[in-house]
């Protein structure tokens, strides 16, 4: 039975779409890449910022450090003011708190933008705790699941994530819990695909 419930962020509970397409579109700019468009910032959606870099924008490691920067940067003035929450969500966070679940977030965005935008959006009281990326940039999707299963004080048996990616999906299975998939975020775009990448 499950008691721990872990939440993906991008394209599950908001579409923050606008914000990481122009964070993208600023650092690609800023470093003198050719952006590629909503095409390549699908894909790089969901995954590590340096990841992303070196495997959508082709960026060595040298080059990585300043990209993320610029993206920061952005974000941090811009990129996460442009966002929402998707519709219904408010009212599911809530059912669960009254039910009794413990909540948590695992979000590869820096915690500290993820903690200020759901601020923004009135959904950080509902919210156990908020695991994000690290000042390192080291951290995976499984480690942060297994920061909110230490918080709740849970096995992996007592805990799903609930996620909209492949990028999930894996972190999901590294951790050893199970996964709980949504098919109107940025990656799965439907039951099939979904179930393929392992979702319960």
């Amino acid at each position: 039975m499950y008691k721990c419930i872990v939440f993906d962020m991008d394209g599950t509970l908001v579409d923050s779409y606008e914000g990481i397409f122009n964070a993208y579109q600023w650092a690609s700019e800023r470093m003198g890449v050719e952006f590629g468009g909503a095409t390549v910032v699908r894909q790089a959606i969901g995954s590590p910022l340096p990841y992303a870099f070196q495997q959508f924008w082709n960026m060595n490691s040298a080059q990585v450090p300043r990209a993320v920067a610029f993206y920061r940067d952005y974000y941090a003035r811009k990129g996460m003011y442009q966002a929402e929450v998707y519709e219904g969500m408010e009212d599911a966070l809530k059912r669960l708190k009254e039910a009794g679940y413990f909540l948590g977030i695992a979000t590869l965005k820096n915690e500290s933008f993820a903690k200020d935008m759901l601020q923004g959006q009135g959904l950080l009281p509902y919210f156990d705790v908020v695991c994000g990326m690290d000042a390192g940039d080291c951290a995976t999707k499984s480690d942060l699941i297994q920061r909110c299963m230490r918080h709740a004080n849970v096995s992996s048996g007592e805990t799903v994530l609930v996620g909209d990616s492949a990028y999930d999906a894996v972190g999901a299975a590294e951790a050893g819990v199970d996964f709980l998939a949504v098919t109107y975020g940025f990656g799965f775009q439907n039951r099939e695909a979904a179930r393929e990448a392992g979702a319960a």
